[in-house]
């Protein structure tokens, strides 16, 4: 119950098996999320921090710092801070060879999973979150791209109420940034 409180879920307007339902929120050029994955193939290139989608984080943390602590094309890991609070964000992009690949990662990430998850939508498919009250990670595939979007914060600094959603919108957004 920890997980569902921490993440601003389990309201009664919810529905009772946990599943978090979310509309898709706007892309970076205002479209909804990208449409559905069949044939799509990602190719990544470049640093993935100029292209990963931040937004949804950035009227909390305004501030990221001037240098992401690592910034790979498959990896983005960056701070952003506020005048009292900071968090993490943590963007891992995996490539696989096709949309069954990426589809078989995911659900094997479920089956192996240490801690409980959560379905959710609007953030490519088989999207689930798992996580506690410092540490929360969003994970789906669109085409053949895998997504884990990650945010921790210090425990003192506590979590957002909204992270969940907040993650939704990093993938939703980022997945559109780098659709082919």
């Amino acid at each position: 119950m920890l997980l569902l409180a921490v993440a601003g879920c389990g309201g009664s307007d919810e529905p009772a098996d946990g599943t978090i339902t979310l509309p898709p929120a706007p892309s970076a050029e205002g479209t909804s999320a990208p449409p559905p994955a069949a044939g799509v193939v990602y190719k990544l290139s470049g640093d993935l921090c100029e292209k990963a989608d931040q937004a949804p984080f950035a009227d909390l943390y305004p501030k990221e710092d001037a240098q992401p602590l690592v910034n790979t094309e498959k990896l983005c890991v960056t701070r952003r801070t506020s005048a009292d609070k900071s968090i993490s964000l943590t963007i891992d992009a995996d490539l696989l060879p096709n949309e069954a690949a990426a589809k078989l990662f995911v659900e094997t990430g479920r089956r192996l999973a240490k801690r409980p998850f959560t379905d959710v939508t609007g953030a490519g498919s088989d999207a689930h979150w798992s996580g506690d009250k410092d540490d929360v990670k969003l994970t789906s595939y669109h085409g053949n791209l895998v997504l884990e979007v990650q945010a921790a914060a210090n425990v003192a600094d506590g979590m957002p109420d909204d992270v969940v959603q907040r993650l939704v919108r990093v993938a939703e957004g980022t997945y559109a940034k780098l659709a082919p």
